[in-house]
């Protein structure tokens, strides 16, 4: 895959419209031949049927055996189309800016309008949901032709930040969604370890399908820092002051902790799951995204 290809995320920087954005970055995804987020996710339970002799025993419901003793197959129908739900963390830590390129929250925006975009395209339905320890904002799933200009409307309002709650969020947004959906979560996931496995655990748990992307800038991810410099938590501004030089290594340590324990949190649910570096052009992303999806090497 040829990197020069790909619209640098400086670029996109400047372009000031989530919804101009996510067409520029589309037109790269879509020129792959599997430009789509289904995985086998469409089949819905359909009903129940006695085992015959050649079913694949796979699809035994054994505890219905365990309850009647008698085997029973479950059936499936395939969907056409499925619902999403992008869940969009707008919380302040999104907000920080690095060097270059652009800032956690614009390239979630651009990722979360490309998405809209590449659901709506193949004809999906696709709602949004902007948090931080509450729901800031909701659109729900629609197919419908204006639902991409509903979700630009909604990103390319100014932060409104906070702290991140995705407990607190899923309590206020799981009564609003009636039917199973997929939810895309863009977040940089800065929660302890027992909130992020119990909201994986909770939509799991609720048969719904969970994508994450977890954004993160360059300077999070390599920690550059040599001076004796003031750190801050954009969130509850604590701070302290320290070399970056002398903290390299344990901000090292700690980070693929953190990484580990995010991956591992959202996997043990089946989830499907990216690290994104703020720094990696947003198709190229999207692009190698999607045909792990799809299984093309």
């Amino acid at each position: 895959m040829n990197p020069t290809r790909y619209v640098d995320p400086s670029v996109l920087a400047g372009l000031q419209s989530c919804a101009l954005a996510a067409r520029y970055v589309c037109e790269g995804v879509i020129g792959g031949a599997h430009a789509s987020l289904h995985s086998g996710y469409n089949a819905e339970f359909s009903h129940h049927r006695e085992y015959l002799p050649g079913d694949d025993p796979r699809h035994i419901d054994w505890k219905r055996w365990g309850r009647t003793g008698k085997l029973y197959i479950r059936q499936y129908e395939e969907n056409a189309s499925l619902n999403a739900v992008i869940l969009m963390d707008d919380s302040a830590s999104m907000h920080f800016q690095g060097k270059e390129g652009l800032s956690k929250a614009v390239y979630s925006r651009y990722l979360a309008a490309s998405l809209a975009y590449l659901l709506l395209r193949q004809r999906d339905g696709v709602g949004l949901a902007t948090f931080a320890d509450n729901v800031q904002d909701f659109i729900p799933p629609s197919s419908r032709a204006t639902r991409f200009a509903d979700i630009c409307q909604v990103l390319d309002q100014p932060p409104r930040k906070g702290k991140t709650s995705l407990n607190s969020m899923l309590e206020e947004l799981l009564p609003r969604i009636r039917k199973r959906c997929m939810f895309i979560v863009i977040s940089d996931f800065l929660a302890s370890e027992e909130e992020i496995l119990n909201a994986a655990a909770r939509l799991a748990h609720a048969r719904h399908e969970i994508l994450a992307f977890h954004v993160m800038s360059p300077e999070e991810l390599q920690f550059p820092y040599q001076d004796f410099s003031r750190f801050e938590d954009m969130e509850t501004q604590d701070w302290v002051e320290l070399s970056g030089k002398a903290a390299k290594a344990t901000y090292q340590k700690n980070l693929e902790r953190f990484l580990r324990e995010v991956r591992a949190s959202i996997l043990k649910y089946q989830a499907d799951y990216l690290l994104m570096n703020t720094r990696i052009p947003l198709e190229m992303a999207l692009t190698r995204f999607l045909h792990r999806r799809a299984g093309v090497a």
